[in-house]
């Protein structure tokens, strides 16, 4: 995968008419590469179906959309290792994490300054039994994770946290393991 700039990071789910809701998640092959032809299908100027008016919103989209911007996507997201690497510059460029809102569903939430580290990165405080890390505002204890923070996200592996002197975002992964076993 190759991103020249990192504000011209194209969204390669959009791309092939994927769900945001599946990224990070597993994809079958087979259904990625029924995306992949019928994006291909969609954007292709001699195969599209549907005659479209130049002005057209879907036409303006298509002609955002070439046949190589198709296949690029496919060829990014059908490799195990290039899709990891390229979720990870996405989820960079965006800056983007999830909440959960009150009605339980995921709301996407868009927060500047987002720094992504291991919990193994952060200090840990013995007595206070939290994690933390200084934030360069100044903060010492900008950054501060308890077990109950950990224990609310085990499910998901990760969780953000703000710092408490600015507007600074911290996203913090971590690996939740049960204590009982060896």
């Amino acid at each position: 995968m190759k991103a020249t700039n990192s504000t011209d990071v194209r969204d390669h789910y959009s791309t092939l008419g994927i769900s945001s809701s599946v990224r990070g998640k597993h994809i079958s092959a087979q259904d990625l590469k029924t995306a992949y032809h019928r994006a291909l299908l969609r954007h292709h100027p001699d195969k599209s179906r549907h005659p479209r008016s130049p002005t057209s919103p879907d036409n303006i989209m298509a002609a955002a959309v070439s046949v190589h911007d198709v296949t690029s996507a496919y060829q990014t997201l059908s490799n195990p290792i290039a899709r990891a690497e390229y979720d990870s510059l996405l989820r960079l460029q965006l800056g983007k994490t999830v909440s959960k809102s009150g009605n339980g569903q995921a709301a996407e939430t868009f927060r500047s300054g987002l720094d992504i580290v291991d919990l193994d990165d952060l200090e840990y405080d013995e007595l206070s039994n939290v994690w933390y890390r200084s934030c360069r505002c100044g903060e010492q204890r900008g950054f501060v994770v308890t077990e109950r923070d950990l224990e609310a996200e085990a499910k998901d592996g990760e969780l953000t946290t703000g710092c408490r002197g600015c507007s600074l975002w911290l996203n913090v992964l971590f690996q939740a393991s049960d204590e009982g076993q060896t």
